[in-house]
């Protein structure tokens, strides 16, 4: 791939990701279109006003809209691992096997397809916090006839719309899946010595009860900048952590010829530009949080600070910087769209739940504003 320009790499990150930076905080792993696709993407530069090498830096700072970053990273789909499907489909059977960092990015996913008249199908093998090592013990005992390999409980059958539990064979046996995506478990995304053997084995498993799918790797994303596990004193940070599973994600690519689904690479351009920085609210008491508030964090790709019932019943304020927000739902669900149909666009006519047209568009002018209010308690989702 071509190098990222100079001029937009920072020399310090940490800095520049904060509010009020004077610039772009662009990754130094390269995420920039090869020569042989500027054909391609230079009349989307000019539509959709997305900044190349050559657009002023002013004007590369101020650009916020997600669907700005949308055409950026899904132009660069095709060109890794295998070749994309010729021509735009219409309907496609989808199987993911995985955990909650699939479940936020598809949850849109079925309307978003409505929206833009295609066909739909979609198949779930996700548990809370599972890995890749777990799956494949669970298909070990699936195929061994053991009844605890029967732990998909929530999959609803395609043909037939029954929810019933079933084993990881039985899921990939029940249609003629076009895709299957496999992905690791967030904690271990960034450790490629966690992804063998168990991914060798389910991408055998899917060889043999699905046959037909094309399989593709889902490059998970990082933890936003205020997770506990980047406040240990040891180095390790949220740049890092987004270029060890970028890495390990690819490496595995390579090593299988699959293409990748860039999830991960959409959320971290899109952390990278000011309208998306996340900017913690400095006006909010978070060591006395006010009973039922929460902070204003309109920049957030991440739930961030909720309030929810804990197993007693008490209600707990609690950080999730894993999970994806609103915003970063939709971006995900635009990446997968773009990527499963094979096309550059997203139904403009779909404006999600909690979701401003504006954000939805391509003229976001600025970001909007959320005062801090009541939120009710919630049940955070297992954490992956």
């Amino acid at each position: 791939m071509d190098q990222v320009p100079e001029d937009l790499i920072p020399k310090d990150r940490a800095k520049t990701c904060r509010a009020g930076s004077p610039d772009w905080p662009t990754p130094t792993t390269a995420l920039t279109p090869p020569p042989a696709l500027s054909n391609v993407i230079a009349p989307f530069l000019v539509m959709r006003q997305l900044p190349t090498a050559a657009t002023p830096l002013s004007i590369r700072r101020n650009t916020p809209a997600l669907s700005f970053l949308l055409l950026t990273i899904t132009l660069l789909i095709p060109i890794q691992g295998f070749a994309a499907p010729a021509g735009e489909r219409t309907s496609v059977k989808l199987f993911t096997i995985g955990n909650s960092f699939v479940d936020y990015p598809t949850a849109l996913l079925p309307a978003l397809a409505k929206a833009g008249g295609k066909t739909l199908v979609l198949g779930k093998a996700n548990l809370g916090g599972c890995s890749l090592e777990r799956h494949a013990r669970y298909l070990a005992q699936a195929e061994a006839n053991d009844p605890a390999g029967r732990v998909y409980k929530t999959f609803v059958d395609p043909k037939t719309g029954e929810t019933r539990a079933v084993t990881l064979p039985e899921a990939l046996s029940s249609d003629q899946w076009d895709i299957v995506t496999i992905q690791q478990w967030s904690q271990e995304s960034y450790k490629p010595e966690t992804f063998h053997p168990a991914v060798d084995q389910l991408i055998a498993a899917v060889r043999k009860y699905a046959p037909r799918a094309e399989i593709v790797i889902q490059e998970t994303w990082a933890y936003r900048e205020d997770h506990p596990l980047f406040h240990k004193n040891d180095g390790f940070t949220e740049q890092k952590m987004y270029e060890g599973l970028r890495s390990a994600y690819h490496r595995l690519a390579a090593e299988t010829g699959f293409r990748v689904m860039p999830t991960g690479d959409a959320i971290e351009l899109a952390r990278r530009t000011p309208r998306w920085t996340f900017v913690p609210d400095k006006n909010f008491d978070f060591k006395n949080p006010p009973p039922g508030q929460i902070p204003n964090e309109p920049t957030s790709l991440n739930t961030g600070w909720t309030w929810k019932k804990t197993k007693a019943g008490e209600t707990k304020f609690t950080l999730d910087a894993i999970h994806l927000s609103n915003g970063g739902k939709y971006l995900g669900a635009a990446v997968w769209y773009q990527f499963v149909f094979n096309t550059n666009t997203v139904p403009a006519s779909f404006v999600p739940p909690d979701i401003s047209a504006e954000d939805a568009s391509a003229n976001t002018p600025a970001p909007p504003s959320r005062p801090n209010g009541s939120a009710k308690p919630r049940q955070s989702p297992p954490w992956p």
